[in-house]
């Protein structure tokens, strides 16, 4: 992932808009982490950051589309990424992260500190909103029936083949039980 950093510590009080349109941000991790889509038009991110005493406030949206592949049909689809964000990145050190620092989980922290600085890591940050605008199951459609266990046929398009048949071969044996 490209290091892409943005000092907070300086900006005017009513914060500052910044655009990104640099395609590393996103084409990086998809072709490292090996991810099952492609890019089909290309993302972009405007975001105003916003500084305060403990932290930033970053609100932003981010535009573009994917060729995914349908959970059900497996057919590719073109699928339209739309986020809206705004959050709140604390700055390291701070009261929130010493609670956060115990023995549980790691947060991200995408404010960073150098050389008495503090610099929000923008790649990482959107690869993240990127993310979270994901579906957890890409479906080209609502009703997408999906392909036959049996044939394999993609039910969007064709009859399922098997249907014909009737009945299971490997059911045979259950047919001739009589239940008492």
């Amino acid at each position: 992932m490209i290091e892409l950093l943005v000092e907070t510590t300086n900006l005017p009080v009513d914060g500052r808009e910044f655009s990104f349109d640099e395609q590393r941000i996103w084409a990086d991790p998809i072709a490292e982490f090996h991810l099952p889509y492609r890019i089909s038009e290309p993302f972009s991110a405007v975001i105003h950051v916003v500084p305060h005493a403990d932290g930033c406030t970053v609100e932003g949206t981010l535009r573009g589309s994917l060729v995914l592949s349908c959970d059900r049909c497996v057919e590719e689809f073109t699928y339209p990424v739309t986020a809206e964000f705004h959050e709140f990145e604390a700055y390291p050190g701070g009261d929130s992260q010493d609670d956060a620092s115990s023995d549980g989980p790691a947060d991200v922290w995408w404010v960073v500190v150098k050389d008495g600085l503090h610099y929000l890591d923008v790649a990482g940050f959107l690869w993240e909103q990127f993310q979270l605008a994901l579906p957890e199951k890409p479906l080209c459609k609502v009703l997408c029936r999906g392909i036959c266990a049996g044939c394999g046929a993609n039910k969007n398009l064709d009859e399922c083949r098997c249907a014909a048949s009737g009945s299971d071969p490997r059911l045979a044996a259950f047919r001739s039980m009589k239940l008492s």
